[in-house]
């Protein structure tokens, strides 16, 4: 038993925590399902199969948020199970981060006396915090992939857009797109994560106006994350068009430059076809400046579509 944080260490991936008002329950099995349901009447897998149910004093909030790990990122699901004063919760094998991150809390705020209930709200605040922190990850992201973006156009209009591929472009969007689906992910859990709060305070009994107030408090500050998804998730679209736009650009540069090319050569092409068929007698022919003359009139037709491409501005 460690007597600071109010914790002991049962069988299994199972603790007792906060003086035995919290059982945290990692990686389980059927076994530890039925031990659950013969020692303290929780009946975890009838209810995962329904989004908010209560049955035997225990009402089961099943919660999921946006995990990272490096460049990847996974959905953890995470059940809970509460009561007038034990709360179980039961996570995937590995350690759910937000959970350590709630108990760190309490431990840090001197709160092993906390009720069932305020376990749960400092649960559902730990995953929120957790998304908010991803979110501005994510948001520092993109104005990185900003500056890129600017500094890709800045190159097309000077003129130097051989600095930049088509393939920098693909991998941003690629990026981007990842970006796009994490940001979704975000916000069904914010969503579902508020409305988990607003079970438990409509659903959960013996609540005090204080505990009451204090999800109301939760439910705030989980919908005010949500405008910032909002406006991360209105920034990447901006960013995707962006770089479409600079995409269309560079390839229309290219069009353009084999455009001209085949502009100055076109001349040249019927020159060559026209002196090229077998006639008996073909003007200029036997000429002793015929040679000279018909290179000088390729390089003045190759030219003169050189010129009015310049003239027009074609070539910015």
């Amino acid at each position: 038993m460690n007597t600071e944080h109010g914790t002991a260490t049962l069988a299994g991936g199972e603790e007792s925590l906060l003086g035995g008002r919290w059982l945290r329950i990692r990686g389980a099995d059927r076994q530890t399902y039925a031990a659950l349901r013969d020692e303290y009447g929780v009946d975890v897998e009838h209810a995962s199969a329904a989004s908010f149910s209560a049955e035997n004093g225990f009402s089961y909030v099943p919660v999921s948020y946006v995990a990272t790990a490096g460049s990847s990122f996974s959905m953890t699901r995470v059940m809970i199970a509460v009561s007038a004063d034990l709360v179980v919760t039961i996570e995937p094998g590995g350690s759910a981060e937000a959970l350590d991150l709630a108990l760190a809390r309490m431990a840090r705020d001197g709160r092993e006396d906390d009720s069932a209930v305020d376990i749960v709200g400092s649960i559902l605040q730990a995953i929120a915090d957790t998304t908010d922190e991803l979110v501005s990850a994510m948001s520092l992201g993109t104005e990185r992939m900003m500056m890129e973006t600017s500094a890709i156009l800045q190159s097309l209009e000077a003129k130097k857009s051989r600095e930049f591929g088509v393939s920098d472009v693909t991998y941003t969007q690629q990026e981007l797109a990842d970006m796009e689906s994490l940001l979704s992910h975000c916000m069904e859990s914010q969503l579902a994560l508020a409305e988990a709060a607003r079970h438990l305070r409509a659903k959960l009994w013996g609540l005090g106006v204080e505990a009451r107030g204090d999800l109301a408090r939760l439910i705030d500050d989980i919908e005010a994350i949500e405008p910032h998804i909002d406006f991360v998730h209105d920034r990447v679209r901006l960013l995707q068009q962006t770089n479409n736009l600079a995409l269309n650009v560079k390839q229309n540069q290219i069009i353009k430059v084999f455009s001209v090319v085949t502009a100055v050569f076109l001349p040249v092409m019927l020159l060559s076809t026209y002196y090229s068929m077998n006639f008996e007698n073909m003007p200029i022919l036997a000429w002793q400046y015929a040679e000279p003359m018909i290179i000088v009139l390729s390089f003045i037709f190759a030219l003169a579509p050189l010129v009015y491409v310049r003239q027009r501005g074609w070539l910015r």
